[in-house]
């Protein structure tokens, strides 16, 4: 028995087991699992999805969605005098706030935005759903969330500004 690979037309590869009838056979009388078993649904699905990728070109338009939302942030805190970092890739774009109590911004940006109708943190996990007009509803939340901030700064009342606890980071709850 051996497995066989070939690349498809489509580049993609796809592996069979072959071997001998008495030797196939012996498969009968055991289990045998492996990826894709005798399940076709996986497979086609995961080829359709290829397919999709490649016909509407997902990753230039995650990129493209991704960069609107930095450049926007970027602006934004330009505006309200604000000191964040936007970190790559542009699919998964995400800030961080330059100050000592980032932890306690970061808390405020998602009790603010969530008032907003915005379940938002400062990472975007970047959607072929989004579209320039979600984006520009969802920057003009950021843009009064962020004049919030920039007044809790000014004003050394962040802590104050804060409906709840302060959010817990990685994976401290849980020790």
């Amino acid at each position: 028995m051996m497995v066989v690979g070939k690349a498809m037309s489509n580049g993609y590869p796809m592996a069979a087991v072959i071997g001998k009838g008495n030797i196939m056979d012996a498969a009968q009388t055991s289990f045998i699992s492996s990826t894709y078993w005798t399940e076709r649904i996986g497979p086609t699905a995961a080829l359709a999805t290829i397919r999709k990728m490649q016909d509407k070109n997902v990753p230039a338009h995650l990129d493209y969605i991704g960069e609107m939302i930095s450049r926007g942030w970027e602006k934004l805190a330009k505006d309200h005098l604000l000191n964040i970092e936007i970190l790559p890739p542009n699919a998964l774009t995400t800030f961080t706030f330059n100050y000592e109590n980032a932890q306690e911004l970061k808390t405020l940006f998602t009790q603010e935005m969530l008032k907003r109708g915005y379940l938002a943190s400062s990472s975007v996990y970047v959607s072929y759903s989004h579209t320039k007009e979600i984006v520009e509803d969802y920057l003009n939340a950021v843009d009064e969330v962020f004049n919030i901030i920039a007044q809790g700064i000014k004003e050394n009342k962040i802590f104050d500004l804060l409906e709840g606890p302060v959010a817990h980071s990685g994976f401290q709850r849980l020790t």
